[in-house]
This record gives C-alpha cells, sequence and structure tokens, in this order.
C-alpha cells in the first residue's frame, strides 16, 4: 500500500467553525453584499453555538471587512 502524506486533523473551535460557513457563503456569493443577517439569537438556533461563539465569529468576519455589525438593527 502506498504511503500518502496527510496532515493532522485540526479541532475547531465553535466560533472557527461559524466563521468559516458564513465566510464561505459570503465569498461564493451566497450571501451578496447587502444581504442582511438574521438577528443573532436566530443565528445561534440556526447554527446550534452559544451567543459567545456566534459574537466572536461575527466580530472576525467584520475585522475581515466582510460584514457590517450595526447595533440594535
Amino acid at each position: 500500500m502506498e504511503t500518502t502524506l496527510l496532515e493532522p486533523i485540526q479541532k475547531k473551535s465553535l466560533s472557527d467553525a461559524v466563521f468559516e460557513q458564513l465566510r464561505g457563503r459570503i465569498v461564493d456569493g451566497e450571501m451578496p453584499p447587502g444581504t442582511k443577517l438574521p438577528s443573532e439569537r436566530v443565528l445561534c438556533e440556526m447554527l446550534q453555538v452559544n451567543r459567545g461563539a456566534l459574537r466572536e465569529a461575527l466580530r472576525r468576519l467584520e475585522q475581515a471587512r466582510l460584514i457590517r455589525c450595526q447595533h440594535g438593527g
């Protein structure tokens, strides 16, 4: 059997997984510019994550200039 080079599987935090999923949807054009995201509460329910993980992911998306957060909107 031929040996192939494999990389160890990296464990992901919840916020990393949320960030990667949302970033992928934005970059692939599934969420075009101007798309309004659901509320934090709804996103937490959809993604089945806690609010802290979601907020961390949203903060990273905002830092990457992929989203713009408006508080209370």
